[in-house]
Protein backbone atom coordinates (compact mmCIF):
# COMPACT_ATOMS: atom_id res chain seq x y z
CA UNK A 1 0.00 0.00 0.00
CA UNK A 2 1.34 3.42 -0.91
CA UNK A 3 0.60 6.54 1.09
CA UNK A 4 0.34 10.02 -0.30
CA UNK A 5 1.25 13.47 1.08
CA UNK A 6 -0.04 16.61 -0.64
CA UNK A 7 0.55 20.31 -0.17
CA UNK A 8 -0.57 23.47 -1.92
CA UNK A 9 1.04 26.84 -1.72
CA UNK A 10 -0.91 29.91 -0.74
CA UNK A 11 0.80 32.49 -2.85
CA UNK A 12 -0.46 35.89 -1.81
CA UNK A 13 0.41 37.45 -5.14
CA UNK A 14 -2.07 35.19 -6.94
CA UNK A 15 -4.92 35.45 -4.48
CA UNK A 16 -4.65 39.12 -3.53
CA UNK A 17 -4.39 40.60 -7.01
CA UNK A 18 -6.56 43.74 -7.18
CA UNK A 19 -9.45 43.99 -9.62
CA UNK A 20 -9.25 46.74 -12.25
CA UNK A 21 -10.60 50.12 -11.11
CA UNK A 22 -13.13 50.32 -13.93
CA UNK A 23 -14.68 46.91 -13.16
CA UNK A 24 -18.06 46.71 -11.50
CA UNK A 25 -19.06 44.36 -8.68
CA UNK A 26 -20.70 41.85 -11.03
CA UNK A 27 -17.94 41.79 -13.62
CA UNK A 28 -15.11 41.65 -11.07
CA UNK A 29 -16.37 38.28 -9.77
CA UNK A 30 -16.37 36.85 -13.29
CA UNK A 31 -12.93 38.35 -13.97
CA UNK A 32 -11.49 36.84 -10.78
CA UNK A 33 -12.90 33.41 -11.63
CA UNK A 34 -11.38 33.46 -15.13
CA UNK A 35 -8.07 34.73 -13.74
CA UNK A 36 -7.98 31.91 -11.19
CA UNK A 37 -8.64 29.39 -13.95
CA UNK A 38 -5.69 30.74 -15.95
CA UNK A 39 -3.29 30.90 -12.96
CA UNK A 40 -3.31 27.59 -11.12
CA UNK A 41 -1.50 27.18 -7.84
CA UNK A 42 1.55 24.92 -7.74
CA UNK A 43 1.03 21.69 -5.80
CA UNK A 44 3.28 18.82 -4.80
CA UNK A 45 2.29 15.21 -4.17
CA UNK A 46 4.62 12.75 -2.45
CA UNK A 47 4.06 8.99 -2.65
CA UNK A 48 5.92 6.43 -0.57
CA UNK A 49 5.41 2.84 0.60
CA UNK A 50 3.99 2.19 4.05
CA UNK A 51 6.19 -0.90 4.50
CA UNK A 52 9.22 -2.50 2.81
CA UNK A 53 11.16 -5.72 3.25
CA UNK A 54 14.72 -5.71 4.47
CA UNK A 55 17.14 -5.44 1.58
CA UNK A 56 14.49 -3.97 -0.76
CA UNK A 57 14.35 -0.29 -1.73
CA UNK A 58 11.65 2.20 -0.84
CA UNK A 59 10.66 4.30 -3.86
CA UNK A 60 9.71 7.87 -3.04
CA UNK A 61 8.19 10.05 -5.75
CA UNK A 62 7.56 13.81 -5.82
CA UNK A 63 5.11 15.09 -8.47
CA UNK A 64 4.87 18.87 -8.82
CA UNK A 65 2.02 20.32 -10.86
CA UNK A 66 2.09 23.86 -12.27
CA UNK A 67 5.67 24.79 -11.27
CA UNK A 68 5.63 27.37 -14.08
CA UNK A 69 3.40 29.57 -11.86
CA UNK A 70 6.25 30.28 -9.41
CA UNK A 71 7.72 33.76 -9.53
CA UNK A 72 11.02 32.42 -8.17
CA UNK A 73 13.79 31.02 -10.34
CA UNK A 74 14.21 27.54 -8.85
CA UNK A 75 12.52 24.92 -6.72
CA UNK A 76 14.14 22.76 -4.03
CA UNK A 77 12.69 19.32 -3.20
CA UNK A 78 14.23 17.49 -0.24
CA UNK A 79 13.66 14.33 1.79
CA UNK A 80 15.33 13.83 5.18
CA UNK A 81 16.14 10.37 6.58
CA UNK A 82 17.76 9.36 9.87
CA UNK A 83 21.50 9.39 9.16
CA UNK A 84 22.36 5.97 10.57
CA UNK A 85 19.99 3.81 8.51
CA UNK A 86 20.48 4.76 4.83
CA UNK A 87 22.61 2.34 2.86
CA UNK A 88 22.26 3.59 -0.73
CA UNK A 89 20.24 6.06 -2.84
CA UNK A 90 19.63 5.85 -6.60
CA UNK A 91 17.63 8.36 -8.63
CA UNK A 92 15.04 6.87 -10.99
CA UNK A 93 13.65 10.10 -12.47
CA UNK A 94 15.20 13.56 -12.41
CA UNK A 95 13.58 16.72 -13.71
CA UNK A 96 15.22 18.39 -16.68
CA UNK A 97 17.66 21.11 -15.63
CA UNK A 98 17.94 19.80 -12.07
CA UNK A 99 20.95 19.17 -9.87
CA UNK A 100 20.18 16.19 -7.65
CA UNK A 101 22.24 14.49 -4.98
CA UNK A 102 22.62 13.54 -1.35
CA UNK A 103 24.10 15.10 1.76
CA UNK A 104 25.39 12.75 4.41
CA UNK A 105 24.74 15.30 7.16
CA UNK A 106 22.58 18.33 6.61
CA UNK A 107 22.04 21.17 9.08
CA UNK A 108 19.82 18.99 11.28
CA UNK A 109 22.18 16.01 11.22
CA UNK A 110 20.05 13.84 8.94
CA UNK A 111 20.73 12.21 5.57
CA UNK A 112 19.19 14.43 2.87
CA UNK A 113 18.18 13.53 -0.70
CA UNK A 114 17.55 16.66 -2.78
CA UNK A 115 16.95 18.19 -6.20
CA UNK A 116 17.43 21.86 -7.08
CA UNK A 117 15.30 22.38 -10.19
CA UNK A 118 16.38 25.40 -12.22
CA UNK A 119 14.00 25.03 -15.17
CA UNK A 120 10.38 25.60 -14.08
CA UNK A 121 8.94 26.05 -17.58
CA UNK A 122 6.93 22.83 -17.39
CA UNK A 123 3.37 22.03 -16.37
CA UNK A 124 4.58 18.99 -14.36
CA UNK A 125 7.84 17.83 -12.78
CA UNK A 126 8.68 14.44 -11.32
CA UNK A 127 11.51 13.39 -9.02
CA UNK A 128 11.71 9.75 -8.03
CA UNK A 129 14.40 7.83 -6.15
CA UNK A 130 15.00 4.52 -4.42
CA UNK A 131 16.37 4.36 -0.87
CA UNK A 132 17.92 1.19 0.49
CA UNK A 133 17.88 0.83 4.26
CA UNK A 134 20.64 -1.06 6.07
CA UNK A 135 19.79 -4.74 6.43
CA UNK A 136 20.48 -4.63 10.16
CA UNK A 137 17.65 -2.13 10.72
CA UNK A 138 14.17 -3.25 11.79
CA UNK A 139 11.25 -1.15 12.86
CA UNK A 140 9.72 2.14 11.70
CA UNK A 141 11.54 5.25 10.61
CA UNK A 142 10.36 8.74 9.79
CA UNK A 143 11.32 10.73 6.73
CA UNK A 144 10.48 14.41 6.35
CA UNK A 145 9.53 15.86 2.97
CA UNK A 146 10.16 19.50 2.09
CA UNK A 147 9.79 21.89 -0.85
CA UNK A 148 10.64 25.56 -1.29
CA UNK A 149 10.88 27.99 -4.22
CA UNK A 150 14.18 29.91 -4.12
CA UNK A 151 15.79 32.80 -5.97
CA UNK A 152 19.16 31.94 -7.48
CA UNK A 153 22.15 34.04 -6.50
CA UNK A 154 25.21 34.25 -8.71
CA UNK A 155 27.57 33.33 -5.88
CA UNK A 156 25.21 30.81 -4.24
CA UNK A 157 25.91 27.12 -4.11
CA UNK A 158 23.58 24.16 -3.81
CA UNK A 159 24.34 23.93 -0.11
CA UNK A 160 23.13 27.53 0.33
CA UNK A 161 19.79 26.69 -1.30
CA UNK A 162 19.39 23.60 0.88
CA UNK A 163 20.12 25.62 4.01
CA UNK A 164 17.15 27.89 3.18
CA UNK A 165 14.73 25.03 3.88
CA UNK A 166 13.06 25.36 7.29
CA UNK A 167 10.33 23.57 9.24
CA UNK A 168 7.77 25.86 7.58
CA UNK A 169 8.54 24.17 4.24
CA UNK A 170 7.59 20.73 5.56
CA UNK A 171 4.99 18.94 3.43
CA UNK A 172 4.64 16.09 5.89
CA UNK A 173 6.32 13.12 7.50
CA UNK A 174 6.30 9.60 6.12
CA UNK A 175 6.45 6.63 8.45
CA UNK A 176 7.88 3.55 6.73
CA UNK A 177 8.04 0.14 8.38
CA UNK A 178 10.96 -2.18 7.63
CA UNK A 179 10.10 -5.86 8.02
Amino acid sequence: MRRVLTAATCLVAFLASPAPAHATEASSGAHTASYAAERRLPKVKVTYPSAIRRGRPARITYKVTHPDQFTDEALVLQADFPRSIVSKVRFVTRPKGAKCGTQKRNSVGNYAVYCVIRSLNHSRLTMSFNVWIKTSYRGKFRSGHYWRPVTLDYGGSTRDYLDEITRKDLIGNAWIRVR
